[in-house]
């Protein structure tokens, strides 16, 4: 973190300072409160319930690293989501998922949840 942020943070006239920016400012914009509040929520989120919670159907969280996923291996048709081969790997071995996925007609591929 920056001295300047640090300096800000630490600063007992913050608060008021806001508050006099934002009247000077005409209010504070519905886009700035949604920024605000995205910001707040994935910093003080765990990956899962941010998905499920906010209910974001383009990602998917790695049932290993506990990464967002935008594509990679579903299994199961969503029992568990891994975002690479090694992650994928960690728990099935080449044979397993080649036997799930049969030749495209298992319940078991890779895919992309942005197209």
């Amino acid at each position: 973190m920056d001295v300047l942020r640090l300096e800000v943070l630490a600063s007992s006239e913050l608060n008021d300072y806001f508050h006099q920016l934002v009247k000077e400012n005409g209010g504070i914009s519905e886009k700035d409160i949604r920024e605000f509040m995205a910001d707040y929520v994935m910093k003080h989120s765990c990956m899962e319930p941010l998905v499920d919670n906010l209910e974001l159907e383009h990602i998917r969280v790695c049932s290993e690293c506990g990464k967002p996923m935008y594509e990679g291996y579903c299994i199961e048709d969503g029992a568990d989501y891994y975002c690479s081969d090694e992650c994928l790997h960690q728990n099935i071995n080449q044979e397993e998922y080649d036997a799930l996925y049969d030749d495209g007609r298992g319940d078991s591929y890779w895919t992309s949840w942005l197209d």
